[in-house]
């Protein structure tokens, strides 16, 4: 995603213009603030929900794996092991998942993208998404706790969760 500064300078910028725009249509009939503020707040959600239906990227490079342990471990004694668990991750999800199953791995858990919206994209259907992340969770653990890590059932690591 591109920096957040930008965007809401884009997004000031785009309001702006609108009110400008539409400065004619300003009758008096509530505060001048109140007024601007539709427009502003009309402005803003349009242009976060342009960008949240923007197709992400199936593939994880080096600096995306890099960046996980910092989102989901907010302490510094937890990120090393996330670090940790994370690399046997991403080795799992490169050896042991089909490429179907990776796809839907990493735009479900790791890149938060709505499983419907996945469907659609790939043309299949909410179940059999859901039954293919079952899956790759399910061959995942197996990895993961082949290779010494034990997951608890209460508190799997984030990507593993649901």
């Amino acid at each position: 995603m591109r920096n957040l500064d930008d965007l809401v300078e884009e997004i000031a910028a785009d309001a702006v213009l609108l009110i400008v725009d539409r400065l004619n249509g300003y009758r008096g009939e509530s505060r001048f603030t109140t007024w601007a503020y539709a427009f502003v707040m009309n402005v803003t959600s349009a242009k976060l929900a342009r960008i949240a239906r923007r197709p992400r990227l199936s593939e994880m490079d080096d600096s995306d794996w890099d960046r996980l342990p910092d989102q989901l471990s907010p302490e510094p004694q937890d990120r090393a092991e996330s670090r940790e668990i994370l690399n046997a991750l991403r080795r799992g999800v490169e050896q042991k998942l089909t490429p179907h199953q990776r796809r839907v791995f990493v735009d479900v858990a790791l890149n938060t993208m709505p499983i419907d919206q996945l469907a659609e994209r790939l043309g299949s259907n909410r179940n059999a998404i859901y039954k293919t992340l079952f899956d790759a969770r399910r061959k995942l653990r197996i990895h993961l706790e082949a290779a010494g890590y034990q997951i608890s059932p209460t508190r799997p690591p984030a990507a593993l969760a649901g």
